[in-house]
C-alpha cells in the first residue's frame, strides 16, 4: 500500500516537473506593479461610477431587466452565455432578482480593470493622462446600453477583460500565451460576443506597431500573428462545435453563418450597415473629433516610423481600415446579426487604441481632440441618464393612465382574462426628443415600452399590474366597436378582446 502511494507521489512530481519546464515560473509571472495597479483602478473605477450616477439614480429597468426582475429567468437566455448565467448566481447569491446597482458598479470595476491592463499593454506604464485615454472602452455611446442593463452589465464588461488580458501574456512563454488567448477567446464568447473584434484589433495593433517601429524580429512578430489568430479561430470553432446553442429562426437575430458563396455579400452588406448606424448615431462634434484622432494617428504614425516612410504611408490605411473592420467581430459573417448599439461597443475599443496611443506618443497639446472627445461622451452619460428617468416618468403615466381607463371599462374579472393588442406607440418623452436633436443615438438607446410589434411592447401590462391581460398581435380589429376615445388612446372592445390605438 505505501509502496503504492509513494510510486503514485513519484509519477505526480515528474509530471509537475514537465510542467515547470515547459511552462517556466518566470514566464507565467506578471511584471505589475501592486501600487500602481491599486490607484490606478481606483482612479478609473471613481470616474466610471461618477459617469454613470445620473443612470443609476434613473433606476430604470431596461428591456430585459423587468421581465428578469418579475420571473428571475436566466442571464444567458438562448444565446450560449454560460459563463454569465454562472458567475450571476454568484453575483445574485442565488435567484436573479434586481440587486441593481451592484452588477453596474461590478462592471465599473472590471471596466478600470481592464483599461489599467490595456494602458500597459500599449505603453508598458501608466499616468493619469493615459488611463483618461483608455475610456472610451467604456464610456463610449456604445457601451452605454451595456451599462444601462441592471443584470447584464457586468458581463459585458468581462467579455471586454477577457479579449484583452491575454496580450499581458504576449511576450512570455508562446504556449502559455496560445493556451491563454483560447481560454480567454472561450471567456468572451459565453459571456457576450459583441467584444469578439477586440481581440482581434489588439491583435492587429501590436504586430502593425511591431513593424512599424522595429520592436521585434519580423519571424518573432509573425510568429506572434499566427498563434494568436490561429488560437482566436480554434477556440472559436470549439465553442461553436461544443458550447454554442444554435439560434437560427431569424425573427429577432440568428446565429447562422452565410455560406462561403454568399461570404461578400453578406459581409459587405453587413459593413454597410454598422458604417452608416456609426455615422447617423455620432453628432457633428463627435465626428470632427474622431477624424481629427484618426489624422493625428495617421500622421504621427508615418514621421516616427522606423520603416521606410513611403511604405508606412500607404500601410497605415489599410491597418486602420482592418482595425475598424475587426470593431465588428464575427458578426459581420453572420446572416442576421444585431445591429443595436450594444453589438458595436468594440468600436469603443477602436477608440481607446488610437487615444492611448496618442497620448502615449506626443506632446501633450496632440491630447487636446483626445480629451475633448472622451469629455463630451463623459457629458453625454449624464443627458442619457436624465432622458432615462424622464422617459421612465412618461412611461409610468401612459400605462397608469390606459389600466385606469380599461378598469373603468372592464371592472369583472374573467376566468380567462382579457387579450390585448397595441397599435402605435406611446412615443419619446419632450426631454428625449429636444435630447435627440444634440445625440441622434438617443432614438436608439431610450426604449418606447409602449408600443405594437416588440415582445416588450406591453410588459407593463400584461406583467407587472394585476389586470388579467395577455397580449396577441392576431386581434382583427376593423369591426370592432370603440368604447372609449381620449387625447392619449382609442379603446376597442368585443368578446374579451381589447384594442388600444395609441395617439
Amino acid at each position: 500500500m505505501n509502496l503504492k502511494i509513494e510510486i503514485n507521489k513519484n509519477n505526480l512530481m515528474k509530471f509537475i516537473k514537465k510542467i515547470k519546464e515547459k511552462f517556466p515560473v518566470s514566464s507565467i509571472k506578471i511584471d505589475l506593479n501592486k501600487k500602481e495597479f491599486i490607484s490606478s483602478v481606483l482612479f478609473l473605477s471613481i470616474i466610471y461610477v461618477l459617469a454613470i450616477s445620473s443612470i443609476i439614480r434613473a433606476n430604470f429597468s431596461y428591456i430585459d431587466d423587468l421581465r428578469r426582475s418579475i420571473e428571475g429567468n436566466a442571464l444567458g437566455g438562448s444565446f450560449s452565455r454560460h459563463i454569465s448565467n454562472f458567475l450571476g448566481y454568484f453575483i445574485h447569491a442565488g435567484g436573479i432578482t434586481d440587486i441593481s446597482p451592484l452588477p453596474q458598479l461590478v462592471a465599473c470595476f472590471i471596466l478600470a480593470i481592464t483599461g489599467f491592463l490595456l494602458v500597459k499593454i500599449i505603453c508598458n506604464k501608466t499616468n493619469y493622462w493615459l488611463l483618461i485615454a483608455s475610456l472610451p472602452l467604456g464610456i463610449s455611446p456604445y457601451f452605454l446600453e451595456c451599462f444601462s442593463y441592471k443584470f447584464d452589465a457586468p458581463y459585458m464588461a468581462i467579455s471586454i477583460l477577457a479579449s484583452v488580458f491575454p496580450f499581458i501574456f504576449m511576450n512570455k512563454n508562446r504556449w502559455l500565451f496560445s493556451v491563454i488567448c483560447l481560454l480567454s477567446t472561450l471567456v468572451m464568447t459565453m459571456t457576450y460576443q459583441a467584444a469578439s473584434g477586440i481581440f482581434l484589433m489588439l491583435t492587429l495593433y501590436v504586430f502593425f506597431t511591431n513593424l512599424n517601429y522595429k520592436r521585434t524580429t519580423l519571424k518573432k512578430n509573425f510568429i506572434f500573428l499566427c498563434i494568436s489568430l490561429i488560437s482566436f479561430c480554434v477556440a472559436i470553432l470549439m465553442f461553436r462545435l461544443w458550447f454554442m446553442i444554435p439560434n437560427e429562426s431569424g425573427s429577432y437575430v440568428s446565429t447562422e453563418m452565410t455560406k462561403f458563396t454568399n461570404l461578400i455579400t453578406v459581409f459587405l452588406h453587413n459593413l454597410y450597415v454598422y458604417s452608416s448606424n456609426i455615422i447617423i448615431d455620432f453628432n457633428l462634434e463627435w465626428k470632427i473629433l474622431l477624424l481629427v484622432i484618426i489624422t493625428i494617428y495617421y500622421v504621427k504614425t508615418v514621421i516616427q516610423s522606423k520603416i521606410n516612410k513611403i511604405l508606412t504611408f500607404f500601410l497605415t490605411p489599410i491597418f486602420l481600415f482592418l482595425l475598424f473592420l475587426s470593431a465588428f467581430g464575427l458578426y459581420l459573417l453572420l446572416i442576421s446579426p444585431f445591429y443595436g448599439p450594444r453589438a458595436v461597443y468594440g468600436f469603443g475599443a477602436f477608440i481607446a487604441i488610437l487615444c492611448i496611443d496618442i497620448v502615449f506618443s506626443l506632446k501633450k497639446i496632440f491630447a487636446i481632440p483626445v480629451i475633448t472627445l472622451i469629455w463630451c461622451f463623459f457629458v453625454f452619460y449624464f443627458s442619457y441618464g436624465n432622458v432615462l428617468a424622464d422617459q421612465k416618468r412618461y412611461n409610468d403615466f401612459r400605462n397608469e393612465l390606459l389600466l385606469k381607463d380599461l378598469s373603468s371599462l372592464l371592472p369583472k374579472k374573467t376566468d380567462t382574462g382579457y387579450s390585448i393588442k397595441i397599435i402605435n406607440n406611446e412615443g419619446l418623452s419632450r426631454v428625449a426628443k429636444h435630447s435627440i436633436n444634440k445625440y441622434p443615438i438617443i432614438r436608439k438607446l431610450v426604449p418606447i415600452y409602449l408600443q405594437e410589434g416588440w415582445a416588450f411592447g406591453c410588459i407593463y401590462l400584461t406583467a407587472y399590474n394585476n389586470f388579467q391581460l395577455t397580449r396577441d398581435e392576431d386581434i382583427e380589429d376593423e369591426t370592432m366597436p370603440v368604447v372609449f376615445d381620449s387625447y392619449y388612446h382609442t379603446i376597442k372592445y368585443n368578446n374579451n378582446q381589447v384594442v388600444v390605438i395609441l395617439k
